[in-house]
């Protein structure tokens, strides 16, 4: 589980990250990220498509605890990570995978401990 302080919660953060952030694919998980701001918060949107509630809160779990394994080696910024209905499909490895692949591409895996070198 994140913490309280990684987490992106209002509907506004994800808006403004939606609106002014850069996106990457790895089908079917994708980031929408911004860089720069005082921390590294993440948000997962997982939509009704991707099956009944057990199925999309299995897949923000997992999707949650991917995103925690690199949490010490990203640079600040707030990212939002997006599942398509093959998600439900995956196992953890290959979604810790993809999220690792999805923030590398993205360059956020260059900072140690939040901060900027």
């Amino acid at each position: 589980m994140l913490a309280k302080k990684y987490r992106l919660t209002k509907h506004g953060s994800f808006n403004y990250v939606y609106r002014h952030g850069e996106r990457h694919n790895r089908y079917p998980i994708s980031l929408v990220y911004v860089k720069g701001g005082k921390g590294v918060k993440v948000g997962f949107s997982v939509p009704n498509k991707v099956g009944k509630a057990v199925y999309r809160n299995k897949v923000k779990r997992r999707l949650r605890a991917a995103a925690a394994v690199y949490l010490g080696s990203l640079c600040p910024s707030q990212l939002v990570f997006s599942a398509t209905e093959q998600a439900k499909a995956l196992t953890y490895a290959q979604i810790e995978n993809a999220v690792g692949k999805l923030l590398s591409k993205a360059g956020l895996l260059q900072c140690e401990s939040g901060k900027r070198i």
